[in-house]
């Protein structure tokens, strides 16, 4: 086995159960009716990857907040986190949408990555 270049997740996701989300690419952003710019995402496409919560225990250390719910999504897709003057990639899973918030970018080296997500919208 090779690492980097292996792509463990994908060997992972073979031992244990995968999950679908929807994925929302980030476009641009338009401005409304009222002068606004808001946020734009193409049509959501269906990827897979492993979706886990971040214990609270964590929150502390990773310096989260507490009223919010966080999740890791590791997949093997390219997705776009928050970044200086980039808006992130969202992502539903569980009747929930999340925005994708950072990762740990393994993508380059192994071909996949690490994305903390928060909680923005419950189902209606």
């Amino acid at each position: 086995m090779r690492v980097p270049g292996s792509n463990l997740l994908n060997i992972a996701l073979r031992a244990i159960s995968k999950q679908k989300v929807g994925y929302y690419k980030f476009s641009g952003r338009d401005l409304n009716s009222i002068g606004q710019y808001e946020d734009t995402y193409d049509d959501p496409i269906n990827i897979y990857g492993s979706f886990q919560a971040v214990s609270r225990k964590m929150y502390a250390q990773y310096d989260l907040d507490f009223s919010k719910y966080y999740a890791t999504f590791y997949t093997s897709n390219d997705i776009l986190a928050t970044d200086r003057d980039v808006t992130g990639d969202k992502i539903s899973y569980n009747n929930y949408t999340w925005k994708c918030e950072s990762n740990n970018d393994w993508f380059a080296q192994d071909g996949w990555k690490g994305v903390l997500v928060v909680r923005i919208i419950a189902p209606s």
